[in-house]
């Protein structure tokens, strides 16, 4: 489970605007002196009990950004080879083209699967102290 530490903006109409820290990728190269955290702001539904500045902690199932990640990238991708291959043989054109129309079924596939399954962190505890 991958788990981050949030701070509680406001809380209006049952939906808790939150603030999370998220850490440089570059934690290992050489540049990481440069490197810092960025801050990103997301909504969730508040659950009973948590108060603005509250620090509480955020985790997604383990496989959530994996799974993520193969539907934003390979099945749009994917789609696209298949469309061009199939319609290789009948000329540039038609390849352009099949390219064109997988890309396209891949990004709608993509949008409808999506949807069905959204990717949202889930409040862990409502209050974490200073755990890491």
């Amino acid at each position: 489970m991958n788990a981050r530490q949030a701070t509680i903006l406001t809380i209006a109409d049952g939906l808790a605007t939150l603030r999370v820290e998220v850490p440089a990728a570059c934690g290992s190269c050489a540049s990481r002196s440069h490197c810092g955290t960025t801050a990103r702001t997301i909504q969730l539904p508040a659950p009973p009990g948590v108060q603005p500045g509250e620090r509480v902690m955020l985790a997604m199932p383990a496989g959530a950004l994996a799974r993520s990640a193969l539907l934003a990238y390979l099945l749009p991708a994917g789609l696209t080879l298949i469309g061009a291959v199939s319609l290789a043989a009948a000329g540039d054109l038609a390849a352009v083209a099949g390219a064109g129309g997988g890309l396209g079924l891949g990004l709608i596939a993509q949008r409808v699967l999506a949807r069905r399954s959204p990717c949202t962190p889930a409040f862990v505890s409502p209050s974490c102290g200073d755990a890491p």
